[in-house]
């Protein structure tokens, strides 16, 4: 026979239509399939009956689902066999352990005299507050800290100023502002 030119091919595939399930379908196969993954013919009977689907639909959906099982469990043993795997390379590794023991007592390896430890506040802290106080609670406080800002000596002040300032001020202590001594 002649060979058949490739136009006649092209007429004699059909091309089939996608099935689109409804959600009454699907769940119809779902209850099945989780009875049996493989069901038997009559099985198949009664879903083609019950759903509308064709025979041939309804092989194809189970094998599909079965498919698609199996790759899932197979993706599943791989990431549980390199988790696995991760943990035993971990343990193979040497070094100080980084869980903290129990704590243990060196009562004669430490002598020393007790201190006391007293808070700081920085000088800017103590301004700022200051800052914040109304006009009319603090006016003429407020008019020496401006004044001493704006001759510039705020900039070049030493120590000393920065104390006899904090002293004028009224309810600030002198332990917010470091002496001499501490700069």
């Amino acid at each position: 026979p002649a060979p058949r030119p490739p136009a006649h091919k092209a007429a004699e595939k059909t091309t089939r239509v996608r099935t689109v399930l409804n959600e009454k379908q699907l769940h119809t196969l779902r209850t099945c399939y989780a009875a049996n993954p493989r069901p038997d013919a009559l099985m198949k009977e009664q879903l083609v009956e019950m759903t509308g689907l064709s025979p041939r639909v309804i092989r194809v959906w189970f094998q599909n689902k079965r498919c698609k099982d199996k790759k899932k469990s197979i993706l599943m043993k791989q990431l549980q066999q390199q988790q696995h795997s991760d943990k035993t390379s971990l343990q193979g590794l040497t070094g100080t352990p980084l869980v903290a023991g129990s704590p243990i007592r060196h009562e004669s390896a430490v002598q020393g005299t007790a201190v006391e430890v007293q808070t700081y506040q920085p000088p800017w802290k103590a301004l700022s507050e200051f800052a914040l106080q109304s006009d009319l609670e603090q006016p003429a406080a407020f008019q020496q800290l401006v004044s001493f800002s704006e001759s510039g000596s705020l900039g070049t002040s030493s120590g000393s100023d920065v104390t006899s300032l904090s002293s004028q001020l009224p309810d600030t202590p002198n332990s917010m502002v470091p002496s001499p001594a501490e700069t």
